[in-house]
C-alpha cells in the first residue's frame, strides 16, 4: 500500500502545479503586478532488483550512489525508493505511475536491475511515457526499441583479467594439488551481462591456462539465482573438490560462497564482485569492481540540471567505471595484471 500512497500524493501534488498554471494571474499593489507560479519539485523514483538489497556488493553500491545524490540534493528533489519482494509488486508499481497524466512535474523512474527488461517492455506497449517524465534502466541491451535511457556495464575485460590471474595461479599449483579447472558460477543463464563476464573469464583463462577448464554452472532458472546464498553454499562442498577456482557472478548468492571458505581455508580461491570484497576471505584473490554508485550519481545529475539524460552506452574496462583489483595478499600478480590490460581492453571493444 505505500506505494500507493506515494503515487497519490504524486497525482495531487501534479493536480495543483497544473491548477498554478491555469489560474489567471494575481495582481496587487504588493505583487508589483508580477505573475506568481509554483515551480514543481523534481521527482525521483527508484526501483532496486527484487530481494536486492543487503547483498553487500552490486545492489548495495547502486544503493550509495542514490543515497549520495541525496544528500547532496535533498532540498532540489523529492525522491522514493522501493525494494520489491516480488515482481507482480513492481509491476504494479511500474504500471501505476506509468497511468499518470502528464503534469508540469519532471518525473524520473529509475529502473536499478536487469531483472525487469520483460516487465518494462510490456509497460511500455501498453503505455507511452508523457513529456514530464523519463526513465532510466539498468543493464539491459542498449539497441531495445524502448523510449528510455539505457547502460550496461560491460564485465568482459574485467572479468578476462580475472580469468588470466586465476590461470596464472592454477599453473603454479602443484601436480599433487588435484584439479586445476576453474568454475563460472552464474545466477542463471537469462542475463546478458553476467553471460558476458563468464566469456570474458573463460577467455582469460583458456589465454593463460592451456591444460585448465573453465566450466559454467547456474544458481537457478530466473532472479532468484540472486538470492540462493544457502544453496551455494551448500553446493561448495563438491565444488571444492572438482575445481581450484570459483568465479562467482551471482549477486547475493556470492555469500554463501565467500562463507564457506571462511570456515573452510583450503577450499578454492575465488572472486569478489562490484565493490572491493576482499576483506570477506582470505580466499578472494581479487575483485571485479563495477563504480556503479557513480554512474548512477552522474546520470540522476545530468537530468535533474537538464531535464534529459545521456544517451544509451556501453561502460567497459576502458571507462574507468569497472575494473580487476587484486586482494593485497595476492599483489604478486600484479605484473600479469597489468601485462594483459590492453589485450583485456581489445578483446572488451571486439565484443561490444
Amino acid at each position: 500500500m505505500k506505494h500507493r500512497i506515494v503515487l497519490i500524493k504524486y497525482i495531487l501534488l501534479s493536480f495543483f502545479s497544473v491548477l498554478s498554471l491555469i489560474l489567471p494571474s494575481c495582481s496587487a499593489d504588493n505583487f508589483d503586478e508580477r505573475d506568481v507560479s509554483i515551480i514543481p519539485t523534481p521527482q525521483i523514483i527508484v526501483l532496486y532488483g527484487p530481494g536486492g538489497l543487503g547483498d553487500q556488493g552490486y545492489m548495495d553500491c547502486i544503493l550509495s550512489g542514490v543515497q549520495m545524490f541525496k544528500r547532496k540534493h535533498y532540498s532540489e528533489v523529492d525522491m522514493y525508493q522501493y525494494s520489491p519482494s516480488t515482481m507482480e509488486e513492481a509491476a504494479r508499481l511500474v504500471n501505476d505511475w506509468l497511468s499518470l497524466p502528464q503534469s508540469n512535474v519532471p518525473a524520473l523512474f529509475v529502473v536499478a536491475s536487469s531483472d525487469y527488461e520483460l516487465l518494462i517492455t510490456e509497460s511500455l506497449s501498453r503505455h507511452s511515457l508523457t513529456n514530464n517524465k523519463r526513465m532510466l534502466m539498468f543493464e539491459n541491451d542498449t539497441h531495445l526499441d524502448l523510449p528510455v535511457t539505457i547502460f550496461q556495464m560491460s564485465m568482459y575485460g574485467a572479468s578476462y583479467l580475472a580469468g588470466v590471474t586465476a590461470a596464472e595461479y592454477v599453473r603454479n599449483l602443484g601436480e599433487d594439488t588435484g584439479t586445476k579447472n576453474a568454475l563460472i558460477l552464474l545466477a542463471h543463464p537469462n542475463d546478458k551481462t553476467i553471460a558476458k563476464s563468464g566469456v570474458g573469464f573463460k577467455a582469460g583463462f583458456d589465454s593463460a591456462a592451456p591444460d585448465a577448464v573453465a566450466y559454467t554452472e547456474y544458481l537457478a532458472d530466473d532472479w532468484t539465482g540472486y538470492a540462493s546464498a544457502q544453496t551455494a553454499y551448500q553446493r561448495m562442498s563438491k565444488w571444492s573438490k572438482d575445481y581450484a577456482f570459483v568465479f562467482p557472478v551471482a549477486g547475493g548468492s556470492n555469500q554463501g560462497i565467500f562463507r564457506y571458505t571462511r570456515e573452510y581455508p583450503d577450499s578454492p580461491l575465488t572472486a569478489g564482485m562490484d565493490i572491493d570484497q576482499s576483506g570477506l576471505s582470505r580466499n578472494i584473490m581479487g575483485s571485479v569492481i563495477k563504480h556503479i554508485d557513480k554512474v548512477v550519481f552522474d546520470f540522476m545529475e545530468t537530468w535533474l540540471s537538464t531535464g534529459e539524460l545521456p544517451e544509451s552506452t556501453v561502460f567497459g574496462l576502458e571507462s574507468g567505471y569497472v575494473d580487476w583489483i587484486l586482494s593485497p595478499r595476492y599483489s604478486q600478480y600484479q605484473s600479469i595484471v597489468d601485462k594483459a590490460r590492453q589485450e583485456a581492453i581489445r578483446k572488451e571493444v571486439s565484443e561490444l
